[in-house]
């Protein structure tokens, strides 16, 4: 264990918060996959998800606030910062397409979207493994099994995003074809996201084991 950890203090709520953050993700991923697994009530469940991503401003909000009147923190205070900004952007990933499936009146969503929102669903969980072991430098080796999991699932998303817009190319309706690219574009850059938290968690760990 690296000479830095001596140094860190013992109050460590900064790690129940961004813990708590990542709980959200969960929410919001899992009401995602419900909406596309049961495409029914959907303005309900785009709703649901907004609440979600509310709340999960709310923790970013109240995680910046205690980081301006703390003078020490267990870690480098920009690297709770990025946990907790990349976080929040997966979050609005999510909120993006819950949103557009209402606005682009989406009625039936393609076989792709679930397996997007489910390859998301594992990246996640990943994700928040590593997270909740993050106060104990001493799961260094478990959590980067739970960082190198989420690259892979990562890549598997780069070359789901490659095959659905192929077949989408398919389609006759340029419109449709605009509407549904852009909803795997939303989906893929929420996965791209739990890479970033994944990089982050990468670094914290060189820097203090």
């Amino acid at each position: 264990m690296g000479i830095l950890s001596w140094l860190i203090p013992q109050e460590k709520h900064f790690f129940d918060m961004i813990e708590n953050q990542s709980a959200n993700v969960l929410l919001g991923v899992d009401a995602l996959v419900d909406m596309l697994e049961y495409y029914n009530d959907i303005d309900a469940k785009r709703q649901k998800i907004k609440t979600i991503e509310n709340n999960g401003d709310k923790m970013v909000h109240d995680i910046f606030a205690e980081l301006n009147k703390t003078f020490i923190t267990p870690i480098d205070r920009e690297d709770i910062s990025k946990l907790a900004c990349s976080l929040d952007d997966i979050l609005d990933n999510l909120e993006a397409v819950a949103e557009r499936l209402v606005l682009y009146e989406i009625k039936t969503p393609p076989a792709y979207m679930l397996d997007f929102a489910t390859t998301l669903q594992k990246t996640s969980k990943n994700v928040h493994e590593g997270i909740s072991l993050l106060r104990d430098f001493k799961e260094a080796k478990k959590i980067r099994g739970f960082c190198k999991e989420v690259n892979t699932l990562e890549n598997e998303g780069d070359t789901l995003l490659r095959k659905a817009t192929a077949d989408l190319f398919n389609k006759k309706d340029p419109v449709e074809i605009i509407k549904i690219k852009e909803l795997y574009e939303d989906l893929e850059a929420a996965i791209d996201r739990c890479e970033d938290v994944a990089d982050v968690i990468g670094d914290i760990l060189v820097k203090y084991t």
